[in-house]
C-alpha cells in the first residue's frame, strides 16, 4: 500500500507539474488578433498555419477575427482591434492616402482572381454591352475594380456608360441576381465555378489568365506595427511561409484538400480538386513578394475615386523588410529542401 501511495503521489505531482508548465507556455505565447475580410481559397495559408500548428511553433496564440469589409478592417487595425489582416491592398492605399500608413508585408494574389460570368442569355463578353452588371458594392470593393478592369480589357468601358454597374451584394446574392435576370453579368470567385455550371450560367472570361498585373488578398498591418510589433509580425510571416511550403508540397495535397473542403463547405471531390489546382497555380508562392506592376495598376484605379492617392508609390504601401530578412537568411529556401 505504501508503494502504491507513493506512486499515486508521484503521478499527481507529475500531472500538476505538467499543467503548470503548459499554463506557463500558454502565457508566454504572443496573442495575435488576425483579421480576415473575405472567405475563399486565398485564406488557405492562414488555415494551414493554424491547423498544422505553425503559429504555435512560432510561439503565437492566434485568434481569427472576421471583418465585414476592408474599411472596417482598416479602422480595427488603426485602433488596435486587430494586429494584422488578410485584406485587399486597396485598404493600404486608401488608408495611407488618408494619413495613416498601412503596409502589405506578404504579397497575395498577383492577378485578378475572378471569373466574369453571364446569365443564360449572355453567350459572350460582347453581349454585356448596354446591360446591368453587378459587383458587391459601388465603392472601392475588390469585385467592382476587377469588373471595371476586366471589362475594359475587352473594350467595354463602364466609365463611358457602355455598361451600368449596380450593387448586387455578395457572391450568393450576385449568383441569384443572374438567375432572376436582375443583372446580366457579374464577377465571381472561381470556387463557385461548379455551382455556376449547374445553374446554366455562362463563363465569359477568366481574368486570372489575362496577364493583368494586380494585387489582392495580402497580409497587411500598420506601418506603426511593423516598428513596434516587429517580433510578433516576423513570427506571423514565418508561419505563413511554412504554410506556403506545406501547400506547395504535392505530398500534402490530400491534407490541404481536406482543410479546404471543411472551411469552404465544398460539396464534391471535383470542386475540391479544381480549387486545389487554382491554389497552387494562382494564389500560393514560394516567395510572395508584392509586385510593383500590380500595385501600379491598383493605385491607378483607386486614384479615380480617391485623388489624394495620386502621389502614393509602391514603397509607401509595401514593407518587404521582414520577407527580405527571411529570404536572405535562407529561411525560405530551407523550407523546400
Amino acid at each position: 500500500m505504501k508503494i502504491f501511495a507513493s506512486k499515486l503521489l508521484l503521478a499527481i505531482l507529475m500531472l500538476v507539474l505538467s499543467t503548470l508548465i503548459c499554463a506557463e507556455t500558454r502565457s508566454e505565447n504572443l496573442q495575435v488578433n488576425f483579421g480576415v475580410t473575405f472567405r475563399n481559397a486565398r485564406l488557405v495559408p492562414l488555415w494551414i498555419a493554424d491547423e498544422e500548428g505553425y503559429f504555435k511553433k512560432q510561439g503565437l496564440d492566434v485568434k481569427q477575427v472576421n471583418i465585414s469589409g476592408g474599411t472596417q478592417g482598416a479602422q480595427m487595425m488603426v485602433t488596435g482591434g486587430v494586429d494584422v489582416s488578410y485584406d485587399d491592398p486597396i485598404t493600404c492605399i486608401v488608408s495611407t492616402a488618408g494619413g495613416i500608413p498601412v503596409n502589405v508585408i506578404v504579397g497575395g494574389t498577383p492577378s485578378l482572381a475572378y471569373l466574369i460570368v453571364g446569365g443564360p442569355e449572355i453567350k459572350n463578353i460582347a453581349d454585356v454591352k448596354g446591360k446591368r452588371v453587378g459587383s458587391s458594392g459601388l465603392g472601392l470593393s475588390a469585385s467592382r475594380l476587377a469588373l471595371l478592369v476586366g471589362l475594359r480589357r475587352f473594350g467595354i468601358d463602364a466609365d463611358k456608360g457602355q455598361v451600368t454597374i449596380v450593387a448586387a451584394g455578395q457572391e450568393p446574392e450576385r449568383i441569384a441576381g443572374l438567375s432572376t435576370g436582375a443583372i446580366a453579368a457579374t464577377v465571381i470567385s472561381p470556387e463557385y465555378r461548379t455551382k455556376l455550371e449547374q445553374l446554366g450560367v455562362n463563363m465569359l472570361a477568366d481574368l486570372r489568365t489575362l496577364n493583368i498585373p494586380w494585387e489582392t488578398s495580402s497580409v497587411i498591418t500598420t506601418a506603426k506595427n511593423v516598428q513596434t510589433k516587429r517580433d510578433m509580425l516576423e513570427r506571423v510571416v514565418r508561419a505563413i511561409l511554412q504554410a506556403h511550403a506545406f501547400i506547395l508540397n504535392p505530398a500534402n495535397r490530400t491534407r490541404v484538400v481536406e482543410v479546404m473542403t471543411t472551411q469552404l463547405a465544398l460539396k464534391s471531390q471535383q470542386d475540391a480538386a479544381a480549387v486545389y489546382d487554382d491554389l497552387v497555380k494562382f494564389y500560393v508562392f514560394k516567395k510572395p513578394y508584392p509586385t510593383r506592376d500590380g500595385f501600379a495598376n491598383v493605385i491607378a484605379e483607386v486614384v479615380k475615386s480617391v485623388p489624394k492617392a495620386a502621389g502614393i508609390k509602391y514603397e509607401d504601401v509595401v514593407d518587404n523588410s521582414i520577407l527580405e530578412k527571411l529570404d536572405k537568411s535562407g529561411f525560405i529556401d530551407g523550407l523546400y529542401k
